[in-house]
């Protein structure tokens, strides 16, 4: 899958959110494309663990609308690669930290550091479906505001090919 302005733009915005004003540092890949199916995922795995870094893959889908529907986390940790997939944006209140849910079962919650994807064992709020529309909220405005500069070099986009 090509990646589209769209998709760019989201990467950059995601980015900006999870790290502000913070430069991602090798260690940490940000991917996009297609939701990933189970080989995908596998191969996303053995990638993370043979290069030693965390790779946080955004899921687009493109019909009706091009649209980001979710987040995977690939986290190497001794050998093994843990994955974490159905993830989503979280914001605070006050709007200064986005960090990136994990499923409802899943403890905790993880924080995009520059060189790394660090699990945090607690969940940032009890209730966390505001800041789940917070970020969204949050995101559609970074994307859809006209004369928005991003930062190339803040982020490493690696776009995944079908």
């Amino acid at each position: 899958m090509m990646t589209t302005t769209i998709e760019a733009a989201v990467t950059r915005a995601i980015v900006k959110l999870l790290l502000g004003n913070r430069k991602l540092k090798p260690g940490v890949f940000i991917t996009g494309g297609d939701p990933l199916g189970i080989e995908d995922k596998i191969e996303m795995g053995r990638h993370a663990v043979e290069t030693s870094s965390d790779l946080l893959h955004l899921e687009f889908r493109n019909r009706p609308t091009p649209a980001l529907t979710g987040i995977a986390l690939f986290l190497p940790r001794d050998g093994r690669c843990h994955i974490q997939s159905g993830c989503h944006l979280w914001l605070s209140k006050a709007g200064n930290r986005g960090l990136i849910l994990p499923q409802a079962h899943v403890r905790g919650h993880f924080r995009l550091a520059p060189r790394e994807i660090v699990h945090i064992d607690s969940k940032p709020a009890d209730d966390l479906s505001d800041g789940i529309e917070r970020a969204s909220a949050w995101l559609t405005r970074q994307v859809m505001r006209p004369g928005v500069q991003y930062d190339d070099a803040q982020c490493t986009l690696w776009a995944q090919a079908a």
